[in-house]
């Protein structure tokens, strides 16, 4: 299983290279939340950068909210938040690490339904594990699928 995992993870990597649109790690969520027989992510196994902690911010969350709990200074924000969820379908996910966000990524619904977000917050990279909830199947076929908070 993880062998497929890995392929999967591998696949959406490539080919979210050129979408200006969705970044790469929510491209990776989405392809392990979709692998057969898929029943939980861990999300640090899927990343390739070194973070400590993951929040995750509802679709329409201010940009002004966002960064005051992650504590960047008003000045900073826009650099450090660079998008606003304006969309039903986007969400947003903080990584953080040492204090710092080093990765702040927009992330496509479709590729496993966060909402809503996690009540604990800030995730730490050891405990962000997240069941994989499917749908029934969309009418287009797909399945929805919701990432919900492992409590172990």
């Amino acid at each position: 299983m993880k062998s497929t995992l890995s392929r999967a993870a591998l696949m959406a990597l490539l080919a979210s290279a050129c979408s200006p649109f969705e970044d790469r790690v929510s491209a990776a969520i989405g392809a392990a939340a979709r692998a057969e027989h898929a029943q939980e992510i861990r999300i640090a196994s899927i990343t390739d950068f070194k973070w400590d902690t993951m929040l995750v911010f509802d679709a329409y969350a201010p940009r002004a909210h966002v960064c005051q709990v992650l504590a960047v200074p008003a000045g900073d924000c826009a650099s450090v938040v660079p998008f606003e969820s304006v969309d039903d379908g986007i969400m947003s996910l903080a990584f953080v690490s040492d204090g710092r966000v080093v990765r702040y990524v927009r992330h496509g619904r479709g590729n496993g339904d966060f909402a809503p977000s996690p009540k604990r917050q800030a995730i730490p990279a050891s405990k962000a594990v997240f069941k994989v909830v499917p749908s029934d199947p969309q009418p287009d076929g797909r399945r929805w699928v919701r990432l919900v908070l492992s409590e172990a």
